[in-house]
Order: C-alpha cells, then structure tokens, then sequence
C-alpha cells in the first residue's frame, strides 16, 4: 500500500499556511505506513533543515499527516 508523509508548514511572518508532500513510498520504498507514524518527527526535523525554502526560521510545521495512499498537496490551507 503506497504512503505519503505531508507536512503543514506555516510562515511566521504572514501566517500563511501551505502542505507540503515530504516523501512517499515511490520515492523510498523502505516507507511503511507504521514507518511514517512512528519516525516521522525525526524525518521531517531532518527534511526541513536541508529544505532549500522551508528550512529557515521563518517556517514552523504546524502539523504532519501519513496519508494512506498518493496524496496531491493543497496549495494554501
């Protein structure tokens, strides 16, 4: 079953918020959904500090959800 890790990430400037797909199951396959539950934190602490726009402290995840399935991020929430 494919899994997708989305991040909420909200800028503190403007309080906007956008999600944000971090990885899949078709990028790693070693992605299992009780993967993402369980080592999400730590992935996404890793993810947004070697993110080209997110890893500033201008952004803070607001949240994060593993997603059962292909999941198409929204662009503003």
């Amino acid at each position: 079953m494919p899994v997708t890790l989305v991040a909420v990430l909200c800028s503190i400037a403007s309080s906007n918020c956008t999600e944000v797909v971090v990885t899949n199951s078709n990028l790693d396959a070693a992605i299992t959904f009780q993967q993402c539950l369980i080592g999400a934190q730590a992935g996404l602490a890793q993810w947004k500090t070697n993110h080209p726009i997110y890893r500033s402290d201008d952004w803070r995840i607001d949240r994060y959800k593993c997603v059962a399935g292909q999941y198409v991020a929204k662009a503003k929430i």
